[in-house]
């Protein structure tokens, strides 16, 4: 009897562990992608030097964003608040990526990979 008692309680306590792992996972994910190109990966947006060089110093995230068909003002603004160094914000970034239809998300998305960028893709 006690190792019945003990065994739905032991369950019971991996339901509750399990979903409150759920909870964190959705809570803390990323609300953008990863971005990798020769080894390197970093959330688009981020504010690291190495992401900053990968697609501002390159040049390429203005050819990424010229292969897409988002608006003028969404183009000018993931491009500022990834590139302009008095303006990066990965806050910014985030709302802009967040405001965007499910195909204008994709659609950025193909624009990286036809430019040999790798997505590692975890919406929420």
């Amino acid at each position: 009897m006690e190792r019945r008692k003990a065994g739905r309680v032991l369950k019971g306590l991996q339901v509750v562990l399990g979903a409150a792992f759920l909870v964190s996972l959705i809570g803390g994910c990323a609300s953008t992608f990863i971005v990798m190109k020769d080894g390197k990966g970093y959330f688009f947006g981020s504010k690291s030097e190495g992401l900053y060089k990968m697609l501002c110093e390159s040049g390429d995230l203005k050819s990424i964003l010229d292969d897409t068909q988002l608006s003028r003002g969404d183009k000018d603004s993931l491009y500022k608040y990834n590139c302009d160094l008095n303006e990066r914000s990965k806050e910014k970034i985030t709302e802009i990526y967040a405001s965007l239809k499910p195909e204008q998300r994709r659609d950025l998305r193909l624009a990286f990979q036809k430019h040999g960028y790798d997505i590692n893709l975890l919406e929420c």
